[in-house]
């Protein structure tokens, strides 16, 4: 680990807890920013945040947060509250009050705590969050992208130091992905809270997070950046780089009813996908696999495709005979491409290039 990692470093952490068939045995950092926390089911994820929260308490083992010991079984012991941490946790099932609104929800535990920490205006949240026409709302009422949203909110109220999000895209429709990782990208922008985001889809990993902790079966397997992580020839087995995927979400410039094409407008930039059933204006979220994005080095000419997007590259990360490649295109797109074929084109950062995106390769669907 470098001195501008170290100096980055929010809290550090070692556990062993265990259970009746798993044992859970790890260390690890958390960094500014977003802290994902990789791996499949059943690889102790949640185990790991239950410890870091105080809901579970571990055998052996630290935690340190901003400088203050809130977990140690070192004497002299120590073991503060899980309410007393300060840390927002949002489970995978939202667990709002259903007797209380939105807005109650929200500002359940801000009433809570003392007029000193509060430090983040409800207000605010809710405008980050993207609720504000959802306020007199029962939250029985709610979808599940926006029952996620409230959770997120409602753990942000209470001005944590760290905030936790388990599996925060888990069981939500496709087309509120979009809508979610824009939110939490806004939050990591606009507040200067360290996030652990636990997930087992790399692409969530790769669009939100700066560290990653990979664990399996228990183990902390690799600790690093996103892009160590990814160029690490060993890992074949817990990342499969053919799943990376680029998701946004968008506005519905033409819903294809005429032409049989829509047309998805993603930051101003304009994306042609299968034809879908949504209304012209409405929000979608657009999906684009890295595998299906092809690479050229100059215009292309007499091609079906109907995507042709000029871009910049702004980073590669070679992984073995698979290589990662970042580009600027008017959004953040990232390719797939083989190795060899990268240093045919002779592609390097910097470099102007074009990619090529057929329209029936785009996954689309509208935000409910």
């Amino acid at each position: 680990m470098n001195k501008s990692s170290e100096n980055n470093v929010m809290g550090k952490f070692s556990f062993i807890k265990r259970y009746k068939n798993f044992k859970l045995s790890i260390d690890g950092e958390v960094k500014q920013g977003v802290t994902a926390v990789f791996g499949n089911s059943g690889s102790g994820k949640t185990s790991l945040l239950n410890c870091i929260s105080g809901l579970t308490q571990p055998e052996q083992g630290y935690l340190q947060l901003n400088g203050e010991t809130l977990f140690s079984t070192k004497s002299p012991r120590i073991n503060i509250n899980p309410e007393r941490r300060r840390i927002g946790y949002v489970l995978q099932d939202s667990l709002l009050f259903p007797h209380l609104s939105v807005l109650d929800n929200i500002k359940y535990g801000f009433r809570l705590i003392d007029h000193e920490r509060r430090l983040i205006d409800p207000d605010d949240l809710i405008t980050i969050m993207g609720l504000t026409e959802i306020m007199d709302r029962k939250v029985t009422e709610l979808s599940g992208g926006e029952a996620r949203r409230v959770s997120i909110a409602r753990a942000l109220a209470i001005s944590p130091n760290l905030l936790m999000l388990d599996e925060p895209m888990q069981g939500l429709d496709f087309g509120v992905r979009g809508s979610i990782l824009r939110y939490l990208k806004q939050l990591k922008t606009e507040l200067n809270i360290p996030i652990i985001l636990v997930s087992h889809s790399i692409s969530e990993v790769v669009a939100l997070a700066q560290h990653v902790i990979i664990i399996d079966k228990g183990n902390k397997v690799i600790e690093g950046s996103v892009s160590e992580i990814l160029s690490n020839k060993g890992l074949n087995q817990l990342i499969n780089l053919s799943e990376l995927e680029n998701v946004f979400e968008g506005t519905v410039k033409d819903n294809g009813q005429v032409k049989g094409v829509a047309t998805v407008l993603v930051n101003q930039l304009e994306i042609e996908v299968p034809f879908f059933k949504a209304e012209t204006g409405c929000n979608a979220t657009v999906s684009i696999k890295a595998s299906d994005i092809i690479i050229a080095t100059s215009y292309p000419e007499g091609l079906s495709a109907r995507n042709i997007l000029k871009g910049t590259v702004k980073q590669i990360v070679n992984a073995g005979w698979t290589s990662v490649v970042y580009v600027d295109a008017g959004i953040r797109l990232i390719a797939e491409i083989t190795t060899a074929s990268l240093s045919e084109l002779d592609i390097k950062i910097n470099s102007d290039i074009y990619l090529i995106i057929k329209a029936n390769s785009i996954t689309v669907a509208a935000i409910s």
